[in-house]
């Protein structure tokens, strides 16, 4: 009877983990580059290391960390050149799902634009820049959410996150405008020029990205 909840347990653990480091990195309590301990962070949890340890192979898959043998658990931190890299792979993706998305749900993909729009459209006039920042990739994400391709999916939960981490840490305060032209177009039916508007859009991260590794 009681087998299962011992077997739970662990995974529970390395779950609270995961979720917590990746929200750490996320949210910058991590700096890009830092090195961590599993000692330490496990400490600070209140858990034991093993959890921690398979947290962090588990960050190590989404790109957050990079555990280097014989030196230590890093948070990632990219060069300029991998950040064109990234914001590349990234325009590929997106611009796919959104082409794919806007053929096959197109008025599910146009609500939840809305949606996130109006919510940009308060948040900005608060200043909430962290909220902001997390909107705009909610955004961005409802692309692959209606698209019904699971492999640009999965393409994309590769570097997802550390687009979310360099986001929070580059903040903007006027970014309503460039995701309304989206949805503007979409609405006149013109689909390749929002793919062409999409693409433009997130190149433009390239030079935020990289100045924010270079101060990390």
């Amino acid at each position: 009877m009681n087998a299962p909840l011992l077997l739970e347990r662990p995974q529970l653990l390395t779950d609270l983990a995961y979720e917590r480091l990746r929200e750490g990195i996320v949210a910058g309590d991590l700096k890009l580059g830092e090195q961590v301990s599993e000692a330490q962070l496990a400490q600070r949890m209140g858990i034991s290391k093993t959890p921690v340890r398979e947290a962090l192979v588990r960050l190590k898959m989404e790109g957050l960390v990079d555990i280097q043998p014989q030196r230590g658990t890093f948070v990632f931190r990219l060069t300029p050149e991998q950040v064109g890299q990234l914001c590349r792979y990234r325009a590929m993706i997106e611009t796919a799902a959104l082409r794919e998305a806007a053929t096959t749900q197109p008025q599910a993909l146009m609500e939840r634009m809305r949606r996130h729009i109006a919510e940009m459209t308060a948040a900005q006039r608060s200043g909430e820049l962290q909220r902001l920042s997390r909107i705009d990739m909610n955004f961005h994400y409802e692309f692959l959410a209606c698209c019904t391709n699971p492999y640009l999916r999965g393409a994309y939960e590769l570097i997802r996150y550390q687009l979310i981490a360099l986001r929070h840490r580059s903040p903007i305060s006027n970014m309503v405008d460039s995701h309304q032209v989206l949805l503007d177009l979409l609405e006149r039916g013109d689909v390749e020029g929002a793919c062409a508007q999409l693409h433009e859009h997130v190149l433009e991260n390239e030079a935020r990205y990289s100045a924010a590794c270079a101060v990390a």
